[in-house]
């Protein structure tokens, strides 16, 4: 077990910062033979200056429990790469619905990112997990399961 803190944007990126504290344990998963392609297709559009970074704004994509997000590896604007794709507020456990609306795009190349573009796909899995319960984790488990 690990005492770390979670730092995100509160509002909006490049707005306020919250910082929180928790416990995190680590664990494995393990990935079925099942997934989907997710087109990543920007919604507004936004001027890019060559390796500035700049969030653009991306149609949501919503991710079901237990699914996971890796990239596909193929560049897909001609401008430049999505780096993250991201949501503001508290981060989510992977147990949990999310839904991503943001990407931060790395530039290539001054241009122009219009609404409708292409800028990447992402490979979608579902994922079974598979935790390891750290020492101490399964005591703090019980403990907070079954209160006396």
């Amino acid at each position: 077990m690990a005492k770390i803190e979670c730092v995100f944007w509160k509002d909006k990126i490049g707005g306020e910062i919250e910082r929180r504290e928790t416990e995190a344990f680590p664990y494995g998963f393990t990935v079925g033979p099942h997934g989907e392609w997710e087109m990543v297709i920007a919604e507004e559009d936004k001027e890019v200056k060559k390796n500035e970074l700049v969030n653009i704004k991306i149609g949501k994509i919503e991710l079901p429990p237990k699914a996971i997000v890796l990239p596909c590896f193929i560049m897909r604007h001609a401008l430049g790469v999505v780096s993250s794709l991201a949501a503001v507020g508290k981060a989510k456990g992977v147990e949990e619905r999310r839904a991503l609306d943001e990407v931060i795009f790395h530039p290539f190349a001054d241009g122009k990112v219009s609404k409708g573009d292409l800028l990447c796909v992402v490979n979608i899995f579902y994922a079974a997990t598979e935790r390891r319960l750290a020492r101490g984790a399964a005591e703090k488990w019980l403990r907070e399961r079954y209160r006396y």
